[in-house]
């Protein structure tokens, strides 16, 4: 079972369980702090990856030349600069990606999930937002969603390859994003039939609680790997 919980997650879920209930948060709203959530992981991934690769790349030198041996030839300085420009391109393209991908799932919550300010997340705000705007106000109004999915996947910003970690998010949280989707409906109908008018916190809690505590798969892996080399050693 240590492998299936998350004790970061139940911080995290403390933590944000808190303001939802203090503030009063709508179902669109957490959505959006979803959405940011989302968001924040992915940039975290790839900022940490490039300073990773940066930071450690000195050092690495052996492993990149055993990749590519042509770096064989650049002398300490050179092998840096061409480490570094390779890792902001990858970054760069990273960014962008993530950007476009979120600003698809932007669009997609401005029509089934809107909310005030309607300028920035309604069905003709959103669209024609330069997306940086919506993201600052979220940050400033549901920070708790994007401090708490750092502390609950913080190990997830040091990890040993940073060149994986760029693509990280395409295997967990987006994942985790869709998931959520499929719950909502389904979880806001047994909570409505249950709970009546109280239907929107309920299923706020619920799905923060999937969110947060759903099994990390690196984790389970991880397990499984060293039960594989467990078993060989024997």
């Amino acid at each position: 079972m240590r492998t299936l919980i998350n004790p970061f997650g139940i911080i995290a879920l403390g933590l944000t369980s808190i303001f939802i209930v203090v503030q009063g948060w709508s179902l669109p709203e957490f959505c959006w702090s979803i959405w940011l959530a989302g968001l924040v992981y992915a940039w975290g991934c790839i900022l940490t990856a490039l300073l990773h690769i940066v930071l450690t790349a000195r050092s690495q030198k052996a492993f990149y030349e055993q990749k590519w041996p042509f770096l064989q030839r650049l002398s300490p300085m050179p092998f840096l600069m061409c480490v570094t420009v390779a890792a902001i391109c990858a970054g760069f393209l990273g960014f962008r990606i993530y950007t476009f991908l979120f600003g698809f799932y932007g669009l997609f919550l401005s029509v089934f999930a809107e909310m005030e300010p309607f300028s920035l997340f309604g069905r003709n705000g959103f669209i024609n937002s330069d997306f940086f705007t919506p993201v600052a106000y979220l940050l400033n109004r549901f920070w708790p969603m994007a401090a708490g999915v750092v502390i609950a996947n913080w190990d997830d910003f040091l990890r040993h390859n940073p060149w994986k970690r760029i693509v990280l998010p395409f295997q967990k949280e987006i994942v985790r994003l869709h998931i959520m989707i499929l719950a909502l409906p389904f979880l806001s109908l047994i909570a409505w039939f249950i709970f009546g008018e109280a239907y929107q916190l309920i299923t706020i809690l619920l799905l923060l609680g999937l969110f947060y505590l759903l099994p990390k798969k690196a984790l389970i892996n991880q397990s499984a790997r060293k039960n594989e080399v467990d078993n060989r050693s024997q």
